[in-house]
């Protein structure tokens, strides 16, 4: 199950038992910071240092690392790819015309804008992941507690966040059987199929909703959602690092906005 192999990931993690607050800032500063980049420089450094910091001195396993990875590797290519042939400026540097009508080019500008594009996905990524690498969820909904959200919000998170991983589940699980009966092997049955997953997928989710109110109501429950808080105190030996961190991709992000660029930035 993904839930328990994220939740397993980031209970085995050597940041386990700093205080999310410390994690969350690095999280937040290093993903404002690659947003903000004009340059492709400051959020490829920080995709590669926080990779380093997961990998070797946080414990994460460089194939789960790698896996999570895939998929916005896979929606962040696709995306290039039509922004190579959308974006304009600069001079040409490749055109190909498969038909009368069609006209393909790609500029210099559309280059540069996808390259910025691909490395700003992935410091970002990056940045999430190495809060959801190094927290388990229950740390991040007791922080929210103490930092004075409304506990309604964050009971109705906490179930949506279980439910995201029951449906994707009860999918997977009919999608399976379904393939195994060859439901797939041409277009009609394919179709008839993911069809009749959907049906499937919303009348197992309705009834597992069912199961959760029944399951609270003879547990008694009040509107709150009990939850054991055992976060660590914030340490001034792990708050400086990500201090000194984030102040050095602030640095270098002054340093690309004023024009120190080279011929791909």
């Amino acid at each position: 199950m993904l839930e328990h192999l994220l939740d397993t990931a980031a209970q085995a993690s050597a940041f386990r038992h700093i205080h999310p607050g410390t994690k969350l800032l690095l999280c937040l500063g290093s993903l404002i910071i690659c947003l903000v980049s004009p340059s492709p420089v400051v959020p490829l450094i920080s995709g590669m240092v926080l990779s380093i910091v997961l990998i070797v001195p946080a414990r994460v396993s460089p194939v789960l690392y790698g896996e999570l990875l895939l998929g916005p590797a896979i929606f962040t290519m696709i995306s290039v790819l039509v922004l190579l042939f959308l974006v304009g400026g600069g001079d040409l540097l490749w055109r190909f015309n498969p038909a009368p009508w069609l006209n393909l080019t790609i500029t210099e500008g559309s280059l540069r804008e996808g390259i910025l594009v691909m490395c700003r996905v992935f410091g970002c990524s990056v940045s999430l992941f190495f809060l959801t690498l190094t927290t388990p969820m229950t740390d991040l909904f007791n922080g929210m507690k103490r930092a004075g959200i409304p506990i309604e919000l964050i009971d109705l998170m906490m179930i949506i966040y279980r439910y995201i991983f029951i449906v994707y589940d009860q999918a997977a699980e009919i999608w399976h059987a379904q393939v195994m009966r060859l439901g797939y092997s041409r277009p009609i049955e394919a179709i008839r199929s993911f069809s009749t997953l959907c049906g499937m997928l919303f009348i197992s989710s309705w009834n597992a909703g069912e199961d959760l109110i029944w399951a609270m109501d003879f547990r008694c429950y009040a509107g709150i959602f009990p939850s054991l808080d055992r976060a660590e105190p914030i340490r001034i030996q792990s708050l400086v690092p990500v201090a000194f961190y984030l102040a050095f991709l602030t640095g270098i992000l002054f340093a690309t906005s004023r024009g120190v660029r080279t011929p791909w930035i």
